[in-house]
């Protein structure tokens, strides 16, 4: 099997639960009125073995199209970028980061698996996720620490921007935070020089509050 026929596997299983497959990307996605939550499935074949990895993920359009205006990426990037994504493991304990699977037999069981955590823990993550100050608080609890999927630059330009978006009354807390790690981080001129621009924009963003 290749990875289109993995993915046709469980197609009908995620239009149940409002995901319909997107036809250039193959990620499964659910449109929100603040941006969307995907799933994408990862499948390489390989002669001793196979590998099968499930990741979740959100957008929140607003917090996506204000950190690009200060990130030196390509607008069809900006366009389909990924706010957080999320490996199950770190979300629930009944599937691994990924299967490592030798038969067929292996594969389904790992389908099975795969399904009864997204019922049982990923819709209602993703679900939780797509709110905004949820989102905050996620990134927020993180501080120091991270998420280990994402780079460290996207990870503050978006935790200082959710604050600001979503959590005024501790934006000025949170801003000083994740300046510092900037700074100890010892990044490059270029990329501090973007978060002080960042930083200008945001403080003078006249907030509404959107839930």
């Amino acid at each position: 099997m290749n990875g289109l026929e993995i993915i046709a596997l469980q197609q009908n299983f995620f239009e149940d639960f409002g995901y319909s497959l997107h036809p250039s990307t193959f990620i499964f996605e659910k449109s929100q009125d603040l941006g969307k939550q995907v799933v994408f499935i990862h499948y390489q074949e390989y002669p001793d073995a196979s590998y099968l990895e499930y990741k979740l993920g959100v957008r929140l359009d607003q917090v996506e199209e204000i950190i690009h205006r200060f990130l030196p990426t390509l607008s069809d990037y900006a366009e389909r970028s990924i706010s957080l994504i999320q490996t199950p493991d770190k979300i629930g304990k009944e599937i691994p980061k990924r299967f490592v699977l030798s038969n067929n037999s292996q594969l389904a069981e790992a389908i099975m698996a795969a399904e009864k955590f997204f019922v049982s823990h990923g819709f209602h993550w993703l679900d939780q996720m797509i709110k905004p100050q949820l989102l905050e608080k996620e990134f927020a609890q993180r501080k120091q620490h991270e998420f280990r999927t994402q780079n460290f630059v996207y990870y503050a330009f978006r935790g200082v921007t959710l604050a600001r978006l979503y959590n005024p009354d501790d934006y000025s807390i949170l801003r000083e935070i994740y300046l510092s790690e900037i700074n100890h981080r010892e990044m490059t001129p270029f990329t501090i020089a973007s978060f002080l621009q960042l930083l200008d924009f945001l403080d003078n963003l006249e907030i509404k509050i959107s839930t």
